[in-house]
């Protein structure tokens, strides 16, 4: 049975590609014929607005998220919020520009840095919000499982996650590493760096300055309070629904 499922994963990859592993999802619809109709719908982008960016009319869309600004109980003041999706919509901005300019062959600094920069900024920054909720959650059973599979409890999971974004400058993502089918976190100081390939971003904490610096403070126990404030709105339903979609990719 495992070496059935290790070709058929082979199989996905080779006609897939590595580069749908980079976060823009936009190899996932040409690979629905190895796929059920069923299981294509549930991952191709667009399809669930609140799980993936969303790719219509030849580029990606600039997501509403003002509603968090209108949350008085979010922890995340409305002025934050309001600055940090100005620099989101800078990054759907950025990478449908690159992707137009790479189709026409015109590569230049610009196109080949935001082909991965922007592209990634964007995928995550949409992650990150889409994250956020005041409501009650919980963590389903099958990721807690998959999290259990690797750090023993959820407990040691985020503070894996917790202690990997106080040292670093950019992002703590927890992902499914599409190799083996485990759940790890990974660290990046920028959008597109020490990104490993083959691996699907299902929660992502953001600790650019941008993200905290304005309502908590420059010191370290100001970052401290705002992951402390984070950890309060993730919204672990949303996380779950978005493994499973993942794992229909590793399965």
């Amino acid at each position: 049975m495992e070496k059935k499922q290790a070709l058929s994963r082979r199989d996905f990859f080779a006609v897939c590609g590595a580069g749908m592993a980079a976060l823009g999802l936009s190899g996932l619809s040409a690979c629905s014929n190895s796929q059920s109709k069923t299981k294509a719908l549930s991952i191709s982008h667009g399809n669930d607005s609140e799980l993936f960016p969303v790719y219509a009319n030849s580029q990606y869309q600039v997501k509403d998220f003002s509603y968090l600004t209108k949350m008085p109980n979010l922890g995340l003041s409305a002025e934050n919020i309001s600055n940090h999706l100005g620099l989101y919509k800078a990054y759907v901005e950025k990478v449908n520009k690159a992707e137009i300019m790479m189709a026409n062959n015109e590569i230049d600094e610009f196109s080949m840095k935001n082909l991965a920069f922007s592209l990634n900024g964007m995928a995550l920054h949409d992650i990150y919000f889409s994250n956020m909720s005041t409501e009650n959650t919980k963590v389903s059973k099958a990721l807690l499982s998959a999290i259990e599979n690797t750090f023993s409890s959820f407990e040691n999971y985020y503070k894996n996650l917790v202690e990997q974004a106080l040292k670093v400058e950019g992002w703590s993502i927890t992902a499914l590493n599409l190799l083996n089918g485990k759940i790890f976190n990974y660290a990046e100081d920028t959008h597109s760096s020490n990104f490993p390939n083959y691996i699907m971003p299902i929660m992502v904490l953001d600790v650019y300055e941008h993200a905290w610096v304005k309502q908590f403070g420059a010191d370290a126990k100001a970052k401290q309070e705002y992951i402390d404030v984070f950890s309060k709105i993730i919204n672990w339903d949303l996380v779950s629904r978005r493994f499973d979609a993942m794992q229909i990719l590793y399965s």
